[in-house]
């Protein structure tokens, strides 16, 4: 028994643990000395297995090191789980507690407790001292700071001076996580935290009223404003779309082609899709088409971007316009979303009759459902939910909206991705 459990570890610790080269020898030694031991049925007798037993249990004290437990916990957990999935209830525990994890992270973007944290330092910050800061217990801000650990947002920055003990959770120190310090500081190119603010009302009670087909939809988005976007939601919307916009415009530029000199960004709010085409296309001109209370806005963000020279806010509505201002191409920048099947139809249409004749390209930047579904991105399918709760639309599958693109008249529908990203851009070309 003691050999086949010993195996067991062997050929687990092989596979699963780093530090196997620690301690293998030990191993090695102590099996050999047990198989000794048990060559014949007589060493089962007599004084001969409390002898082994006797020196087993001493062999086996000496590899109790914190590391050791650590290492063989890790084995443990890892060795029990289910062979058939159907019995790992993990996954469905980890999805009803996903609501909490993101509570946190919205929690701690209002508060700016990312860009306190960073403030610290690499030495990071103390339980105590995020508590002092957000004015909460030393319970609940363990707690939050644990959760943003195991989600990869934080990084728990080890004692080196306990000799191997384990930290008291309230004594632990955390740090911001390379990637949380590229999106989550308020002042960081690409940063999300202002999208943040849109998910502070979210709750299940929420989306099951909204999801009802006998309630009639509001539209979040025109709300926020009396009837426009405010100004909420249009820096929002610079923090969800302006990295996919700087990674993906880019990979755009070297498919437009001759339509490369005049782009219009439709319902372009920041403008942030136009104002990174744009640099990406030294020759380009834009123009960010815009209700009339939206444009102040725009114009705030092309000053930022310093375009004033090449890029413009022109008022307009995109439904009540009979046509868009002139361009080679026209982008729609995380708007489709937002609306109807029908809405889009006849957005898009408007797009094709207002092209020059037989040229000119439209360029759509979304999240895109996966084709078979089930690879779909998280991201993707949250905000999938998020229309149901606050706007018209849904995200759509890249085939369904080539559908609708060549029903109407485009050709030659291509899709650019990029893996640091969930959105992708759709390309396609008047005819």
């Amino acid at each position: 028994t003691l050999r086949t459990h010993l195996t067991v570890c062997v050929s687990s610790s092989r596979q699963h643990d780093r530090n196997w080269d620690n301690f293998a020898p030990t191993v090695h030694a102590l099996r050999s000395r047990i198989n000794s031991k048990l060559e014949t049925r007589n060493h089962l007798q007599s004084v001969h297995f409390p002898l082994i037993f006797i020196r087993f249990i001493i062999l086996f004290r000496f590899l109790i090191t914190p590391e050791f437990t650590n290492s063989f916990l890790r084995i443990e957990s890892k060795n029990t789980k289910m062979s058939q999935t159907e019995e790992n209830v993990t996954p469905i525990f980890d999805l009803m507690m996903s609501q909490y994890h993101s509570s946190t992270l919205v929690i701690f973007g209002r508060l700016g407790l990312f860009d306190f944290i960073n403030n610290e330092g690499s030495d990071g910050v103390t339980v105590k001292q995020l508590a002092e800061r957000a004015n909460w217990s030393v319970r609940a801000t363990s707690a939050m700071l644990i959760a943003l650990v195991t989600t990869g947002i934080l990084e728990r920055v080890p004692s080196g001076d306990n000799n191997g003990a384990t930290t008291h959770s309230f004594e632990e120190r955390y740090k911001l996580a390379p990637r949380s310090a590229r999106f989550l500081l308020s002042d960081a190119p690409g940063s999300v935290v202002a999208y943040l603010e849109l998910f502070w009302e979210c709750s299940p009670q929420n989306l099951m009223e909204k999801a009802s087909a006998d309630k009639k939809q509001d539209n979040f988005m025109l709300e926020t404003g009396g009837g426009a976007p405010s100004e909420l939601f249009i820096n929002a919307m610079e923090g969800q779309t302006s990295h996919a916009a700087m990674v993906l415009s880019p990979l755009l530029a070297s498919h437009l082609g001759d339509a490369s000199n005049d782009f219009v960004d439709v319902g372009g709010g920041s403008g942030t899709f136009c104002l990174e085409v744009c640099k990406a296309l030294p020759k380009c001109n834009g123009t960010i088409y815009e209700l009339a209370s939206v444009c102040p806005m725009t114009e705030k963000f092309i000053s930022k971007a310093d375009l004033s020279d090449r890029v413009k806010a022109v008022a307009g509505d995109m439904f009540k316009d009979k046509v868009f201002p002139p361009a080679e191409c026209y982008g729609f920048g995380n708007v489709l979303h937002d609306w109807s099947d029908e809405d889009n139809t006849a957005l898009l249409q408007k797009a094709y009759d207002s092209l020059p004749e037989k040229s000119g390209k439209i360029a759509i930047l979304e999240m895109l459902v996966a084709e078979d579904v089930v690879s779909t991105t998280g991201a993707t399918a949250g905000l999938n939910l998020v229309m149901v709760t606050n706007e018209d639309g849904r995200q759509y599958k890249a085939s369904e909206l080539k559908s609708m693109l060549e029903k109407i008249g485009f050709v030659e529908v291509q899709v650019v991705s990029s893996p640091v990203t969930p959105y992708s851009v759709i390309i396609a070309s008047k005819q």
